[in-house]
């Protein structure tokens, strides 16, 4: 269970441009490279070799609509372990308890209605494992280059 003081604190939202990770940093630069005509990414502007060389830290996350909801689609093996489960192919509302949903979806709708990445450095508290630091960055991509219907989640860990 989350403690309410580390919940408050485990969680800060920043600019992309902030990142120190360079695997992170190369994830998001190659993002942009994509992005053309101010058109987003789509799933297959990414190839799996640049994916993979992640070494299991990303996660694809579904957008679906009417009503809104976000199921990991793909869980790296390097956050299934940090986390301690596979949440691929869970529903966010399925997983996670209300507080902690409800900061996730609000952080993944500014996403998606924006069309907008988002960096954020955390904890692990809400797993129980506040020892674990991390750092993400979040990326719309789109199947027809406007309507955001996924997201590429970056994530490296220190202290696991």
């Amino acid at each position: 269970m989350i403690h309410e003081r580390l919940f408050e604190e485990w969680w800060q939202v920043s600019d992309p441009e902030e990142l120190v990770s360079n695997s992170l940093c190369g994830l998001f630069d190659t993002w942009k490279a994509r992005r053309s005509g101010g058109r987003l990414p789509s799933r297959s502007d990414f190839t799996s070799e640049e994916l993979m060389a992640l070494d299991g830290r990303i996660a694809l996350i579904e957008v679906e609509e009417t009503p809104r909801r976000f199921r990991y689609r793909l869980v790296g093996t390097r956050i299934t372990v940090a986390l301690g489960r596979d949440s691929t192919g869970k529903y966010f509302d399925e997983i996670y308890p209300p507080n902690y949903y409800a900061r996730l979806a609000a952080h993944f709708s500014r996403i998606v209605d924006d069309g907008i990445p988002l960096s954020t450095r955390a904890t692990m508290a809400h797993t129980d494992k506040p020892y674990i630091k991390v750092e993400g960055i979040d990326l719309p991509i789109s199947s027809n280059g406007d309507r955001v219907d996924m997201i590429l989640r970056g994530l490296e860990f220190e202290g696991s």
